[in-house]
């Protein structure tokens, strides 16, 4: 039995209708975080918004600031750094944060420095100025603009809990430091540097690891 072309287009587009439906985004403003590690980003950074235009924030030596402001690239506007100094710098990180409606919905745009610099210290106040425009349109004035300064202070260490009495027996326990100096964690050293050499030997490193090597001998 042959169908007719209408009676086809018809039955084709019953079946397509769940799917239709099924794939409607949901009409929110939610966020949808774009990659793994985002909640981790989110609590080690300082969080600066629309709301601090203008304002000084302060943060800790080594902590994370995410600028976060709201975006539509599908316009053509994107936010971009105008001013900074030399030592605060750019952006490390800048991604686009995609809010859960549909396509052309917008949603934020992240921009993230990273406070900790052995080359260049960032102690002290440091402003920072941004527009939302085009990047065609050389001569027409922003759609917005914004600014802050972050006022960067020297953190104290954390306190980490000491080892237990049993956690390095057979070893020796080596305390391990991060760029600032402060207490990280603690290493149990179980290798010649702990146990030591005879006279004929030396505690050397070989092939990535440490171990006893006759005098005058090669790894």
């Amino acid at each position: 039995m042959r169908l007719s072309p209408l009676f086809a287009i018809a039955a084709v587009s019953f079946a397509l209708a769940p799917l239709a439906c099924a794939s409607d985004p949901a009409d929110d403003n939610t966020v949808t975080p774009p990659e793994e590690g985002y909640a981790e980003d989110e609590l080690r950074g300082f969080a600066i918004t629309e709301a601090d235009n203008g304002k000084t924030v302060t943060v800790t030596d080594g902590q994370d600031v995410l600028v976060k402001l709201p975006s539509n690239p599908s316009t053509g506007y994107q936010w971009k750094v105008v001013s900074t100094n030399r030592t605060f710098g750019y952006p490390a990180d800048v991604k686009f944060l995609p809010n859960g409606g549909g396509v052309g919905s917008g949603g934020v745009e992240r921009f993230t420095w990273k406070t900790k610099n052995t080359f260049r210290p960032m102690l002290g106040e440091h402003t920072v100025k941004m527009e939302y425009a085009r990047s065609w349109e050389t001569d027409v004035a922003p759609a917005k603009t914004f600014s802050f300064t972050v006022k960067v202070v020297a953190g104290e260490c954390p306190q980490l809990s000491p080892p237990s009495p049993d956690f390095c027996k057979d070893g020796t326990l080596k305390v391990r430091k991060n760029e600032a100096g402060c207490t990280s964690g603690y290493d149990c050293v179980q290798d010649c540097r702990a146990k030591g050499c005879g006279s004929s030997s030396s505690c050397q490193l070989c092939w990535g690891s440490f171990a006893c090597v006759p005098n005058g001998a090669l790894c």
